[in-house]
């Protein structure tokens, strides 16, 4: 019986720290659950229920520190923010239904320019942090430069390849070059994601959500590469991006929609480290 009513509290208890942020959840219940075992039985059912009382409470104060630590982006640049990462979606989903319509060549731009609409919450993820850390002209120029490059997707690697291709370097090089800064936005993407869910940073299924698409984003060009690089293992390359295009599209535009919306509602936890 006292197992039974061990495992009910246990239960009870877990049910009510979800009002927790995800980061606290398994102390407190830990804590509470420890109190509740120790208090006499005759009293642990009246403590149980004023430990489920003052959850809320709790919850707020908890929420309202982590919120003090991480301050969340002004309403302006989020909502410019979640604006951007909307149109991510519109643009890709439109290349891919649109391709018999508009041409191959057409639907291959829209779909390579589409992750442009990081750029408002990159720059936004990239100058609040510098701006933590104590701000600085080195800081605020690497936030440029990562908004710049993990931002455009391939246009801003497009355009350093070019000019490293007109300056006199080789075709490896340029193509070399091309594909190292065609890999950032799939890092940044694949790194808050990742960071998110470590931190426990806004809903799990939306860190886990931005860490494939990130993970997508990696595979195209990567496969891309391949096949230009090694002709003999174009089934490789093939695969890899018939494979990472798989997990980018749905990722993609599933993590855009939902960080997009989010951002509008001023909810800005994964951006802000």
């Amino acid at each position: 019986m006292r197992g039974l009513t061990n495992r009910l509290l246990a239960g009870v208890l877990a049910a009510g720290a979800t009002l927790l942020p995800r980061a606290d959840r398994a102390r407190w219940r830990e804590e509470a659950l420890a109190v509740l075992l120790d208090a006499p039985p005759p009293l642990r059912c009246r403590y149980a229920v004023d430990t489920l009382v003052k959850l809320p409470v709790l919850a707020w104060q908890q929420r309202r520190a982590a919120r003090a630590a991480h301050p969340p982006l002004s309403w302006p640049v989020s909502v410019c923010a979640g604006a951007g990462l909307l149109v991510v979606p519109i643009v890709m989903v439109s290349a891919l239904a649109l391709t018999s319509v508009i041409g191959e060549e057409a639907a291959e731009f829209l779909f390579l320019i589409s992750p442009c609409g990081m750029l408002p919450a990159v720059a936004a993820s990239s100058f609040h942090r510098a701006r933590r850390r104590g701000g600085g002209a080195r800081r605020h120029l690497l936030a440029a430069l990562v908004a710049l490059f993990a931002g455009t997707g391939p246009i801003a690697a497009g355009v350093l390849a070019a000019g490293i291709g007109a300056a006199g370097g080789g075709d490896r090089l340029t193509v070399t070059v091309a594909l190292v800064a065609g890999l950032l936005p799939g890092g940044w993407l694949l790194h808050r994601g990742v960071w998110a869910l470590v931190r426990g940073r806004g809903p799990t299924a939306l860190g886990a959500l931005g860490a494939a698409a990130g993970a997508g984003l990696l595979g195209v060009p990567v496969g891309l590469y391949l096949g230009l690089v090694a002709p003999g293992l174009t089934w490789l390359s093939l695969l890899i991006s018939v494979l990472a295009l798989l997990v980018l599209v749905p990722s993609f535009v599933g993590w855009s929609v939902w960080a997009g919306l989010r951002l509008l509602a001023g909810r800005s936890e994964p951006f802000v480290a």
